[in-house]
């Protein structure tokens, strides 16, 4: 498991990003010190090296759904309830009690939490504990596990204090990339040709995949996980998908919204976006409505119904009740048609974009050799 953390020395440095006020790093600086015990996530990147790193998220199961670092695994010391019953003990000043409920709530797991710790220490190099702010919860399992003789270290400031570091980068990531943009009618295979790309070696940024979600009433239908990633996770996923791209830095992306799902894109992106090259990608209704019973259909009949109830603010109701016939009818062809044609379509005006190439897709891989073709001609 390598993520964001195991590429980020690299990514700060390429985008000359200082990781502490005053100090920048480049990934040939030499490393003297050994990592403190407790550290900062800057200091932990920037002394890593070689190193794998396993971070270990010990909020609650809640926090730990709703953003995290990625690739980071969740052992928590206290679950939600126990988590808002010390929060509200520590909220009415009986301190003493908040940290006796506490420790009750954690002994009877503590053997459990020592297993997996000890797997952890095997497998990595260096185990990094973190909570919230780097307060009580990673504080008591760090210090009960340095006790026992245990190799883990625990980030000072906690998430808060990744999250800081997160923001720092987000405003400059963007100003060395040029993006080749795709743009196209809904259905014509943008994301399957962006996994074609990605496959020859192309730099690729999947913005539905940072935000779970694809941008419309049925963004969500059909994927494994079903709530969209928030702002938080959405920035993290960024940053951790601009840790992998290689120089050059030609990016490939999808033309989206400046919001999906829950996410915004942030203003550098959507300026750097801006700059970048247009494409504009066309194709057959059939290989459309193909596309989308490939993309949606897996998903269960009672999710595309509710889908297509949050469709009344937009159209007649009485047509949707319609849609919703046909489909326990599995008429699905005919559903898909008519939405593409006589709703999504005209909605999706880019007729002020201006592209430097169209492509006729009808199979993914195929256009994506066509594009890599194309750009390799331009730039000569």
């Amino acid at each position: 498991m390598r993520s964001l953390s195991g590429r980020f020395a690299a990514l700060a440095s390429r985008f000359r990003v200082a990781f502490l006020p005053g100090r920048g790093y480049t990934k040939n600086q030499k490393v003297v010190n050994q990592l403190k015990p407790v550290a900062t996530y800057e200091e932990i990147e920037q002394q890593r090296g070689d190193k794998s790193i396993l971070y270990v998220d010990v909020r609650s199961p809640s926090e730990y759904a709703k953003s995290t670092i990625p690739g980071a695994v969740n052992v928590p010391v206290l679950d939600d309830e126990d988590r808002k019953t010390v929060g509200t003990l520590y909220v009415a000043g009986k301190i003493d009690d908040a940290k006796s409920h506490g420790i009750q709530t954690i002994s009877p797991r503590l053997p459990e939490m020592f297993s997996l710790f000890q797997e952890y220490t095997k497998a990595y190099d260096q185990v990094v504990i973190f909570c919230s702010r780097g307060g009580f919860r990673s504080s008591s399992i760090f210090s009960l596990l340095k006790s026992l003789g245990m190799n883990v270290h625990r980030m000072e400031g906690g998430y808060k204090n990744y999250r800081s570091t997160i923001n720092s980068m987000i405003p400059v990531l963007f100003e060395k990339v040029q993006f080749v943009t795709l743009y196209g009618n809904t259905g014509t295979g943008k994301t399957a040709i962006l996994e074609e790309l990605k496959k020859r070696g192309a730099n690729v940024l999947d913005l539905e995949a940072c935000a779970n979600n694809r941008g419309s009433v049925f963004g969500g239908v059909g994927l494994k996980k079903k709530q969209p990633h928030n702002q938080k996770m959405f920035e993290s996923l960024l940053v951790e998908s601009a840790a992998g791209w290689k120089e050059p830095l030609v990016v490939f992306t999808e033309g989206e919204s400046k919001r999906i799902g829950q996410a915004v894109l942030p203003p550098s992106l959507i300026d750097a976006m801006q700059k970048g090259i247009n494409l504009n990608i066309e194709a057959s209704l059939d290989y459309r409505i193909g596309q989308i019973k490939k993309d949606y259909l897996h998903s269960n009949e009672t999710e595309l119904l509710a889908a297509l109830d949050r469709l009344k603010p937009y159209l007649n109701e009485a047509r949707v009740e319609g849609y919703k016939e046909q489909v326990r009818q599995q008429d699905f062809d005919a559903v898909i048609a008519d939405l593409l044609v006589k709703y999504y379509d005209p909605r999706y005006n880019f007729n002020k974009k201006e592209f430097s190439a169209i492509f006729r897709n009808e199979d993914a891989a195929a256009t994506a050799e066509a594009i890599l073709e194309w750009m390799r001609q331009r730039n000569d």
